[in-house]
């Protein structure tokens, strides 16, 4: 037989389903291996970025004039990973604004993460080259939030 032969031959309906099956069972493989790389990428990712949280020194000032803010916020950044290291209150109790300070990271990784955790977009540079600290917290009047009353005005 010639080669010409082959390619005139008429293919079986048996040969078809194999080849189907085959491409069929080749999908599903290389989809269940792609998923697989993706799910340890993903915890990957995961575990190194809690490392890295776990590292970011925070201090947190309350600039307004409602008591007790400074700590509730660092008790909530503690309970996401942060190393809250210092809690007081700002040199001015009028802030409009929650502002997340970077003092260790010209490309603000470390206040990007404490920013991404408090949902705050106001990142300010402040390097400090001497401060032992990687993010200053200042909260704002915008942290503030009324307290709703739940069932029979309880909270």
């Amino acid at each position: 037989m010639s080669p010409v032969d082959l390619k005139k031959r008429p293919v079986s309906k048996s040969r078809k389903k194999f080849l189907t099956a085959a491409v069929l069972l080749l999908v599903i493989i290389c989809g269940a291996v792609g998923f697989s790389v993706y799910l340890r990428w993903k915890g990957n990712h995961e575990i190194e970025k809690k490392r890295r949280i776990a590292q970011i020194r925070v201090q947190v000032l309350n600039g307004t004039k409602e008591a007790g803010l400074a700590q509730k916020m660092a008790d909530e950044l503690r309970r996401w990973g942060f190393d809250v290291v210092d809690i007081a209150n700002a040199e001015n109790d009028s802030f409009p604004e929650t502002v997340v300070v970077d003092r260790a990271d010209n490309s603000t990784g470390n206040a990007a993460y404490v920013a991404e955790a408090l949902k705050c977009k106001n990142i300010i540079p402040q390097l400090e080259s001497r401060s032992y600290l990687e993010v200053t917290v200042i909260i704002g009047k915008d942290y503030i939030r009324p307290q709703k009353k739940g069932f029979l005005g309880r909270f």
